[in-house]
């Protein structure tokens, strides 16, 4: 069985790509499946590029193709009953809430006619799966929760001197990273923070502003990006908003301690592993972060917590699950074309 995964285009982003990619060699190892990465060819910036990607798309042959996440409209072009979706967050559909014509095409072509042509619908959190019935309706029922898994190249790395100053990492500058409130909390306090993501000017500005000691980084390959993680000495992931949370599993993973909001699906992911703060609440994240930096007996105490809490999230945990549904839909089909 030939299983298609279908990513978006390269220079998009590289989360999704991240959880999946590191999914492949595990689903490798499953009997009679033969796994193939493909990515579109172009970036979706308007519907011109989407409608040249669902003609590429059209051409793809295999025994199921899984759409990984972002492009969902990619369903579209693709026989029901081999599609399989993966949808992670609706965080299109909450910043286009505003503005109507927007959010009526995204409504339309990434969620409701993409959830309704998929033959499974799977989503990486409860929490997920709540925001898409609430926005889709009674559609969305369909969806089944498979979580993601962090990369196995996570292996606990133990911190054995802690940096002097403390180096923080943050991985991410979207918006709803809630970096701006993270630079607030932090304002004054002797630490390093590294940034994976571009910054946009204002950032910058509150960065100087604030007299903040920092390196940022962007276009990491993933070697760098787990080298960041093995390098510092607390993770930082205070966001208003995911469908799920990797950092959290990551810092996890790798043995270190992670602060992080105490909102779904965050605390949920986090599983007792983490120091939760309210991420609208700047001096609780300060509080936070002292209390992580200073505390060695409490840091120890998550680290141990997150290796254990990380251990339910493995690739082969994960990868079963989802070889499992394509079994399902390998053999739908098979039964369909007998009938016929």
């Amino acid at each position: 069985m030939i299983v298609t995964y279908l990513f978006r285009s390269p220079g998009t982003g590289y989360s999704i790509e991240g959880v999946f990619n590191s999914l492949l060699p595990e689903i490798k190892r499953q009997p009679d499946v033969l796994p193939m990465a493909i990515s579109l060819p172009f970036i979706s910036q308007g519907l011109r590029s989407v409608w040249r990607n669902l003609r590429f798309v059209a051409r793809l042959k295999a025994n199921v193709v899984h759409v990984t996440g972002d492009v969902h409209y990619a369903v579209l072009a693709l026989p029901r009953a081999r599609t399989i979706l993966t949808i992670h967050d609706c965080i299109t559909l909450k910043n286009n809430h505003n503005r109507p014509l927007r959010y009526a095409i995204f409504w339309l072509l990434w969620y409701y006619l993409p959830i309704r042509q998929a033959a499974v619908v799977t989503v990486v959190s409860e929490k997920t799966r709540q925001e898409l019935i609430q926005y889709v309706g009674p559609i969305a029922r369909k969806a089944i929760v498979v979580s993601n898994s962090y990369d196995s190249a996570l292996a606990y790395q133990p911190a054995s001197v802690q940096n002097e100053p403390p180096v923080l990492l943050q991985i991410g500058t979207a918006p709803h990273k809630n970096l701006a409130r993270l630079l607030a909390a932090i304002e004054g306090i002797r630490c390093r923070l590294i940034i994976i993501g571009p910054l946009t000017e204002i950032l910058i500005d509150n960065l100087k502003q604030r007299r903040i000691d920092y390196r940022n980084y962007v276009n990491l390959d993933r070697t760098d990006v787990v080298q960041g993680y093995i390098d510092c000495d607390i993770v930082t992931f205070v966001s208003t908003y995911e469908g799920f949370g990797m950092p959290i599993l990551e810092a996890n993973a790798i043995g270190r301690p992670v602060i992080t909001s105490d909102v779904s699906p965050m605390r949920e992911v986090a599983g007792g592993a983490a120091h939760l703060v309210d991420p609208t609440d700047v001096a609780a994240i300060r509080q936070g972060v002292l209390q992580l930096i200073h505390d060695a007996t409490y840091r120890q105490r998550l680290v141990n917590a997150g290796l254990k809490n990380a251990r339910r999230y493995t690739t082969k945990a994960i990868a079963e699950q989802y070889v499992g549904l394509y079994k399902q839909l390998d053999q739908r089909k098979l039964s369909t074309q007998s009938v016929s």
